[in-house]
């Protein structure tokens, strides 16, 4: 449900408001299998699971203008969220070598609940001077939150070594609040210099303070409730974060056709990390960080320009990454933080080219991202050959795995894509023709030996769109993605799977106002895990009338999934070559009669007629 609010108070106040609530229940049924190499083997585990989530959300968001004079505004932008969620969860796990070299085998219940509020404000104040060019403006945010928390965790585990059978359980209630704020601003002055060229100088202080504390008890069958006090198993983390950036930079270019700007930023960053409980800890991190930026965007000519653009950046950890107690809610996947981790450095560039021939009805446009990192986030993963004790005495079982944050060097990101467009007048149709390549390079670290992963996807396309006429159009498409996964280092592996799609839609209308509509996908994937290989056709249909004066009526019955093969299907390839194929339960057949009344007649332009599909993975056709 959702109300928006505008207004005007007086000649000088602008006033917008909106109120949005969203109460949703999902049942979803999730079969996630995933591999990498370990100890000269490949190490699979599967796992399937059923979850029911209920959540509500409240959110608030308001603007407020005051155009003072002609020279002064100010812009206040308060929004608040509220967010409770519950969620059971079900599922069974097995990680193996073979069929025949199990490692171990768990059973889990989960019962989880979240209440939470954000609350953000922005005040922007402007000034422009009597010399145009010279303005000066200042920005304060402000963000609070306040995150509380528990869950149940009932487990029943086996585990296999050598012949050997242990079992173990499991019966845990976790609390674990987290809150946090943020304080921070902006001051920014510009100067004219010249006719064309502009300096401007900015400071950007910022304070942030997050605190996380974890309180878990073991149920004691004697007592009949949680009253064990597990200490390995909890911890109160607090985490302060100062920041002082402040820059220079110059502007070049008096029209859009040709503006070039460059500058640089000095920034200082404290991180403080306190660990309260169980023993005090303080770890106390300075940066000093030099960041540049440049952009250029030039028109070459009436149909063609490009743009450059680079810019480097700081990002710190979470307070979840620093906390350095253990999740133990999946005693076989433990995870735990690191107050010893540093913010990360990231390089940024990107450069677009577009040409567009409007009397030809050709266009052409080329784009390409490339990021790499120095101290990247990644997580180190340990795994035992047998029991072992961790920090705080936590005990990682042989066969499971603890996975830790640490800072690697290493990471590359490149991304491009080209697209080239024309006309063909023999079937009145546009041609569109679609290629690209993406790779990155992600390190990582598993049972102390620094790995890197490689992943190259190729992908190309073509789509033919035709408009026959007003009563006919069809399009037709073409879609395939070659991936391509190596991993370097002691733990050397490699995997290809190709992902392809074919589409077909075509609307037909009749003058008396009936129009029919059909709307096909046939999804092919290969070289995936062992029974996920999910090929399938999607087929779309709706039939109905337009009617009433000026064809402002519509009712429309549609058939979504008439073949009820619709799949959701997502493949992610992480560091240590970790490649995780994810099937979720997606919404098949079903029928929806809908009347549509138009109040307004904006023009003689129609619609496409066609399904709407959400963007995801392959075969993720969710409606």
């Amino acid at each position: 449900i959702g109300v928006n609010f505008s207004d005007k108070w007086g000649k000088k106040v602008d006033v917008q408001g909106s109120y949005f609530f969203n109460n949703s229940s999902t049942k979803n049924e999730q079969i996630v299998r995933s591999t990498r190499p370990e100890k000269g083997k490949e190490r699979h585990t599967d796992e399937t699971s059923l979850s029911e989530a209920t959540n509500y959300n409240h959110r608030f968001n308001m603007r407020f203008e005051y155009r003072i004079d002609s020279s002064n505004s100010l812009i206040i932008n308060p929004s608040l969220n509220f967010q409770r969620n519950e969620s059971d969860l079900a599922s069974t796990s097995q990680i193996y070598y073979a069929e025949n070299d199990s490692i171990s085998r768990s059973n889990s219940l989960n019962n989880t609940k979240r209440d939470g509020y954000n609350l953000r404000n922005n005040i922007l104040y402007r000034h422009s001077f009597a010399k145009r060019g010279r303005t000066l403006s200042l920005n304060f945010n402000t963000t609070f939150n306040k995150n509380d928390g528990d869950s149940y965790n009932d487990s029943r585990f086996r585990f296999y070594d050598s012949g050997i059978i242990t079992d173990s359980t499991q019966n845990q209630f976790r609390d674990n609040p987290t809150s946090g704020y943020t304080l921070s601003g902006n001051i920014s002055y510009t100067e004219p210099i010249g006719k064309k060229g502009q300096l401007q100088f900015s400071y950007a202080p910022s304070y942030s303070k997050n605190k996380a504390n974890q309180q878990t008890f073991n149920y004691d069958t004697l007592a009949g409730k949680y009253s064990d006090f597990s200490q390995s198993l909890s911890n109160r983390f607090d985490n302060i974060t100062t920041t002082q950036n402040a820059g220079v930079s110059y502007r070049l270019g008096a029209s859009r056709d040709n503006q070039f700007s460059i500058g640089v930023n000095f920034q200082n960053s404290r991180l403080e990390s306190d660990r309260i409980f169980p023993s005090p800890t303080q770890v106390d991190q300075s940066f000093n960080n030099i960041l540049p930026n440049l952009q250029w965007s030039k028109r070459i000519s009436p149909k063609s320009s490009f743009r450059i653009f680079y810019r480097a950046s700081t990002n710190f950890p979470s307070v979840t990454q620093l906390q350095d107690v253990v999740d133990p809610s999946n005693p076989l996947s433990v995870t735990m933080g690191n107050p010893n981790l540093k913010q990360s450095y990231t390089h940024f560039v990107s450069g677009r080219y577009t040409f567009t021939n409007t009397q030809k009805g050709q266009s052409f446009f080329a784009n390409i991202f490339l990021q790499t990192a120095e101290d990247y986030i990644t997580n180190a993963v340990f795994t035992p050959s047998s029991d072992s004790t961790i920090e705080h005495n936590v005990v990682v079982s042989n066969g499971a795995q603890l996975s830790k944050p640490v800072n690697l060097n290493g990471y590359k990101s490149l991304r491009t894509f080209f697209t080239y467009s024309m006309p063909v007048s023999l079937i009145k149709s546009t041609i569109n023709l679609n290629a690209g390549l993406s790779y990155s390079k992600l390190p990582g670290q598993l049972n102390q030996e620094i790995t890197e992963t490689d992943n190259f996807v190729y992908n190309g396309g073509v789509v033919i769109a035709s408009n026959v006429s007003e009563y006919v159009d069809f399009n037709l498409s073409y879609n395939i993605a070659s991936n391509n996964t190596k991993s370097s280092g002691k733990f050397q592996s490699s995997n290809n799977y190709v992902n392809q799609a074919i589409g077909g839609q075509i609307n037909l209308l009749s003058k008396s106002g009936w129009f029919l509509q059909n709307d096909l996908n046939y999804q092919l994937n290969s070289g995936l895990a062992v029974g996920a290989d999910p090929d399938f056709l999607l087929w779309n249909a709706g039939i109905g009338k337009k009617f009433l004066k000026n064809k402002a009526g519509e009712l429309k019955l549609s058939v979504f999934d008439l073949l009820k093969q619709n799949q959701s299907f997502t493949r992610t390839v992480g560091s240590n070559n970790e490649i995780t194929d994810v099937q979720n339960t997606v919404l098949q057949r079903y029928f929806l009669l809908t009347f549509t009344y138009s109040l307004k007649n904006f023009g003689t332009a129609r619609s496409s007629g066609g399904f709407q599909r959400r963007p995801g993975g392959p075969g993720g056709m969710n409606f």
